[in-house]
């Protein structure tokens, strides 16, 4: 190891290098340390299986203000020790109160699509009370969105990495919000932990779009063949087509029925509640956030199954996927903010990418592509 002068790290704490070499070599076997020439302590150590050694040496070093980076350079592994940057205090209450003017929102969206439908309103449920069908709306929605973000939480608390509280997005009819996000303040560790996070938010939601689908199904009103033709021909019915309804809708509607879980008479046709429409919106928001695309939850996804490389093969496929379904304004919309970030290929990176992920990961990757398939949805006309 090279001498030099003690290095001020972290905050309110220095560090030598030898104090950093002793921190590193607890774990990893050092060959030599180092300032490079922008003066951050460099390490070199031995090629050896790292995952859970880098993990422990990452969670020793976030408690004194510091962050490790490892890549691999030919034949070393080299590490790289930066200061943590300092953690920004959330506003205090903000996350109410969005969280209550999306509810109102969404509430109002969900009063408007009632209101404005004659099928409902005036046809099917003329009695209805329409705050009460604007109220399930809301929490069905919300519902959706918030358990998705909740995932996301859960998984970054799994893995010891700080994440804001979520933001709810007011929006307006016919949606109401525009979603919700949660910052994740710590860098994933290894490509396990970026694929889990990337992963937690889409399987969140799509379970409760599921639930929001069955209970659509439940709450659906039966009406004689011959009404749901005239209403069929007035254009205020149709039925289930994909791509114009996600396939999810068709599959659970056929098992429903294959399951005698809801009796439908001989003649007549079940018309689905009116919350279908957010689970419509459910899977809209998890076909979007499952597409391999930059910082989507599934660009994490295959920036940890795929590399650097697959990676940017996969945005682009991805960006086309948006184009050619009729998604195009969000398309550019992402090319926007990924040329705005200046930072396209490295977004995701976890603080070690020399690892593998895990078998099971690579194999759940199936999943969530089916997932994907069954969630894909074009926009409305």
């Amino acid at each position: 190891m090279s001498d030099a002068p003690q290095k001020k790290l972290g905050y309110g704490a220095e560090y030598s290098l030898a104090d950093l070499r002793g921190f590193l070599e607890k774990y990893f076997e050092v060959i030599d340390g180092f300032l490079d020439l922008s003066g951050i302590p460099t390490f070199t150590i031995n090629p050896e299986p790292i995952k859970n050694k880098f993990k422990s040496l990452t969670v020793q070093f976030n408690s004194i203000g510091l962050l490790p980076i490892m890549r691999k350079n030919e034949s070393t592994y080299v590490v790289k020790i930066f200061n943590k940057p300092p953690q920004k205090a959330g506003r205090k209450g903000l996350g109410l109160i969005l969280f209550v003017a999306t509810m109102a929102t969404i509430y109002l969206a969900g009063y408007v699509l009632w209101t404005e439908n004659p099928l409902w309103s005036e046809i099917l449920m003329p009695k209805a009370n329409p705050f009460l069908q604007a109220a399930i709306y809301a929490v069905c929605l919300a519902g959706i969105i918030g358990i998705h973000e909740l995932g996301h939480k859960i998984a970054c608390n799994r893995h010891g990495l700080m994440a804001s509280k979520p933001y709810f997005i007011p929006g307006f009819p016919p949606f109401g919000t525009f979603g919700a996000l949660i910052s994740l303040k710590d860098p994933p560790t290894n490509k396990d932990e970026l694929f889990d996070i990337g992963v937690s938010g889409p399987i969140a939601g799509f379970s409760i779009t599921i639930l929001v689908t069955l209970i659509s199904v439940a709450l659906g009103v039966v009406i004689p063949d011959e009404k749901a033709q005239i209403l069929q021909e007035q254009n205020l019915i149709g039925t289930l087509v994909w791509p114009n309804s996600p396939y999810l809708f068709e599959i659970l509607s056929g098992l429903v029925e294959a399951l005698n879980l809801i009796v439908i008479p001989q003649g007549s046709t079940l018309v689905l509640a009116n919350i279908l429409f957010a689970a419509w919106v459910g899977c809209l928001i998890t076909f979007l956030n499952l597409l391999p695309i930059w910082q989507l939850d599934g660009g994490h996804i295959s920036r940890a199954v795929l590399g650097l490389k697959g990676h940017r093969y996969a945005t682009i496929v991805g960006l086309g996927i948006l184009i050619i379904s009729g998604y195009w304004f969000f398309a550019l919309l992402l090319v926007f903010l990924m040329t705005a970030s200046r930072r396209m290929p490295e977004a995701g990176e976890p603080l070690e990418n020399i690892s593998q992920l895990s078998k099971y990961r690579k194999a759940f990757y199936l999943v969530i592509l089916l997932i994907l398939i069954l969630c894909f949805v074009t926009p409305p006309s």
